[in-house]
C-alpha cells in the first residue's frame, strides 16, 4: 500500500486501496451492431432515434468518430460530414441481451454489481478472493471494456472517462490532484456547463479549486450545505450513496410525436400502445406495480404535466395500465398540444407477491391472454397482434432506450 503524501493527508483524500470499478461500454450501440454483424465492422455506423435525415444520432462507431460525426447530431449533418455513413435504427432488445451478459461477467468477480445504465455497469470487490488474486486492474483486463478503478463509483466513472478506448485508468490519492489539473469543471461527472456558472459565481472555475472549496464557499454558489458535503466527500475519493440492488425501482415508456397534438383520440391510441409496451416489460421479468404514472410535455408552449395514482392492487396488463392511465391523461390542460406522452408504473412487486382481488374477477385470465400475446409478439413482431381500436392506426411505437436509464427489465 502506498504511503499518502502530505497533500493527499492535508486535502483529506480517501486514502483506501481502491477496490471499485466502473465498466463502459464504449460507442455502445454502435459497437454491439459491428459485432453482431460482421459486414458492418471497420466502417462508419450512425444509430438514430428513426432512420429519417432529421434524426438525432444516439451512438456512433469508433470510425464515424474519427470522421467527425458525434452523438447529437442530426443525421443529415453526419451525411454532409461524410455522404457514405450507415445509419441504422437501435435494436433495444440486443442491446439488453449484451448489458445482461456484462452483468453476467461482472457478477463472477463480484456480488455487489449495480447496472448504472444500458452500457455502463458498477462493481464493488471488496472482500472478494479475486480482489487479493487479480487485483482491481487484474478483474479490469478479464472483463476487457473501458474500466476505471477507483475508491468510490463517482471517482471510478471519472476514471473510465479518461481513455475511452478499452483503456484501464486508475484514479487514487496518488494520483487524483495530477488528474483533476487535467480536466475542466464539465468534465467531472454531474458538472454541466449550468452548474460550472454557478460555481464560477463563488470563484470555481477548476476541478483543484473545488477540491479545495470550503463548505461556506460552495453554499455562495448556491449550494445546500447537504449538496456541498456531498460533493467535498465525492470529490476525495469517498463513497457517497453506496451500492443498490440492480433490481429496477419502475418501468415505463415514452414517446415523442412527430406531429404535437390536442386529439383526444390520437392521445388515447398513443397511450394504448405505451401502456401495453410497459406491461409487455413487467410480464418478461414476472413482476407487477402499484402505481401509475403519465408524465406530458407541451410544445410548442412551454410546460409539462405529471399526475399519478396507486391501484387498488398490483396490475401488471396493458389494458390495467391504460385505464389507470386514461384517468390521470385526464386532468392535462386540453387546451395544449401535446408533444410527449410518457406512461409509468412503479411501485414494483415480484408477480407471484401480487395478490389477486377477490372482488376484481378475471384478472388472472386477463394475464394469461397477455402472456399469450407476448409470445406471439416475440415469434412473429410485435405488429403480429394488435387491439381492435388501434387496427389501420400508424405502426407500433418503437421500442427505445433513453438516455441516463437503462431501458433493462430488471432496474432502473
Amino acid at each position: 500500500m502506498t504511503k499518502p503524501s502530505a497533500e493527499a493527508i492535508a486535502l483529506g483524500l480517501n486514502t483506501a486501496e481502491p477496490a471499485t470499478l466502473v465498466i463502459d461500454l464504449n460507442c455502445a450501440f454502435a459497437s454491439i451492431e459491428q459485432q453482431h454483424d460482421a459486414s458492418l465492422r471497420g466502417r462508419p455506423l450512425a444509430i438514430a432515434a428513426y432512420n429519417t435525415d432529421s434524426a438525432t444520432i444516439v451512438s456512433s462507431s469508433r470510425e464515424a468518430r474519427d470522421l467527425g460525426i458525434k452523438t447529437g447530431m442530426r443525421v443529415f449533418e453526419a451525411k454532409a460530414i461524410f455522404p457514405a455513413v450507415l445509419v441504422r435504427e437501435p435494436d433495444p432488445p440486443l442491446y439488453r441481451k449484451v448489458s445482461d451478459k456484462l452483468i453476467e461477467i461482472m457478477q463472477r468477480h463480484s456480488p455487489d454489481v449495480l447496472r448504472m445504465s444500458i452500457d455502463e455497469a458498477s462493481m464493488n470487490l471488496a472482500g472478494t478472493p479475486n480482489l487479493k488474486k487479480l487485483g482491481p486492474e487484474g478483474v479490469g483486463r478479464a472483463v476487457k471494456a473501458s474500466v476505471g478503478v477507483s475508491t468510490s463509483i463517482w471517482m471510478a466513472k471519472q476514471a473510465s472517462n479518461l481513455d475511452k478506448r478499452d483503456g484501464l485508468r486508475r484514479i487514487d490519492h496518488t494520483n487524483l490532484v495530477e488528474v483533476f489539473e487535467g480536466l475542466r469543471l464539465t468534465d467531472l461527472s454531474g458538472i454541466a456547463e449550468a452548474s460550472a456558472r454557478r460555481l464560477s459565481k463563488a470563484g470555481i472555475t477548476t476541478p483543484i479549486q473545488f477540491l479545495r472549496a470550503t463548505t461556506p464557499r460552495l453554499r455562495m454558489a448556491g449550494m445546500h450545505t447537504e449538496v456541498a458535503k456531498g460533493w467535498s466527500m465525492r470529490l476525495r475519493g469517498f463513497e457517497v450513496g453506496g451500492f443498490e440492488s440492480v433490481k429496477r425501482k419502475s418501468y415505463s415508456h415514452s414517446h415523442v410525436l412527430a406531429r404535437a397534438t390536442a386529439s383526444q383520440r390520437e392521445l388515447e391510441e398513443l397511450l394504448m400502445r405505451l401502456s401495453d409496451m410497459v406491461g409487455r416489460r413487467l410480464r418478461a421479468a414476472n413482476r407487477k406495480g402499484w402505481i401509475v404514472s403519465v408524465g406530458v410535455v407541451y410544445r410548442p408552449e412551454a410546460g409539462h404535466f405529471s399526475r399519478q395514482a396507486k391501484q387498488p392492487a398490483a396490475v401488471s396488463t396493458g389494458d390495467e395500465i391504460y385505464q389507470a392511465a386514461l384517468k390521470l391523461l385526464a386532468a392535462r390542460d386540453a387546451r395544449l398540444t401535446v408533444g410527449t406522452l410518457g406512461v409509468g408504473l412503479s411501485g414494483l412487486v415480484d408477480g407471484e407477491a401480487g395478490q389477486l382481488d377477490l372482488f376484481l374477477p378475471g384478472g388472472e385470465r386477463k394475464e394469461r391472454l397477455e402472456e399469450a400475446v407476448d409470445r406471439i409478439r416475440d415469434r412473429f413482431g410485435e405488429d403480429a397482434v394488435q387491439r381492435s381500436r388501434l387496427l389501420g392506426r400508424a405502426p407500433v411505437v418503437r421500442d427505445r432506450i433513453a438516455f441516463g436509464n437503462t431501458g433493462h427489465p430488471e432496474e432502473r
